[in-house]
């Protein structure tokens, strides 16, 4: 009878044992599993390549404050911000062209998620150029070179919601509607070739608003889009 028990106590010892070392082992592989996650998170993070998306939308949410300040200023006074609108915004856009320019052959050959920065820098850097040396000419149509600006900007961040939604983000709706909200009003103001001043202020404001809003969300799924 003693052996009996004893053989009980034994295979329940054996069980425990048995349990116990399987729960280790599932929690040893849970705490794998998850230190692998966390080794790959912080590995994507530092990647080049998400740290230049992240410095790029960072400028282009210093763009959208610096456009949106002189829609505010165009607004109060309209008659004495043009030309400090077009060196602000030239010199600005030579700045971006340049960082832009270098960024493309920096990871060129490497990643796909920055082909079409050399044509957006060489855009920025012809638009910059034009706007510091020709802003009294440039002037007298405020609204189309404001437009023509938002379109352009428009398609960009249309580009990047195709791409969200391609990586399966589900906030890339709400980037391509604002894209195309933006590329609405800068239809508009390339077809209001008369537009009034503060008109054209306004629109700068909304369009700096839009493009803060575009921005933030790309930021934060920008691992997102990388992973894809």
């Amino acid at each position: 009878m003693a052996t009996k028990t004893s053989s009980k106590k034994t295979t329940a010892s054996k069980t425990t044992n048995s349990k116990s070392s399987s729960t280790k082992s599932g929690a040893k592989r849970s705490s794998n599993t998850s230190r692998k996650q966390s080794t790959k998170q912080d590995s994507i993070m530092d990647m080049p390549i998400i740290r230049r998306a992240k410095g790029a939308s960072w400028l282009a949410i210093l763009e959208s404050v610096v456009i949106g300040t002189l829609g505010v200023l165009l607004i109060m006074f309209p008659d004495t911000v043009v030309k400090l609108i077009f060196y602000v915004v030239g010199i600005f856009l030579i700045i971006k062209g340049v960082y832009k320019i270098i960024n493309y052959f920096a990871v060129h050959g490497k990643y796909d998620f920055y082909n079409n920065d050399l044509l957006y820098g060489i855009v920025a850097l012809v638009f910059g150029v034009l706007a510091v040396v020709l802003w009294e000419q440039l002037g007298q149509v405020i609204g189309i070179v404001v437009g023509a600006w938002m379109i352009y900007g428009a398609l960009v961040r249309m580009n990047s919601a195709i791409k969200m939604h391609t990586a399966g983000i589900r906030e890339w709706f709400y980037v391509l509607l604002l894209s195309m909200i933006m590329l609405a009003l800068g239809i508009y103001m390339v077809i209001s070739v008369g537009a009034v001043l503060a008109v054209v202020g306004w629109v700068m404001l909304a369009a700096a608003v839009i493009g803060v809003l575009d921005d933030i969300i790309f930021i934060k799924n920008v691992n997102a889009v990388a992973e894809a």
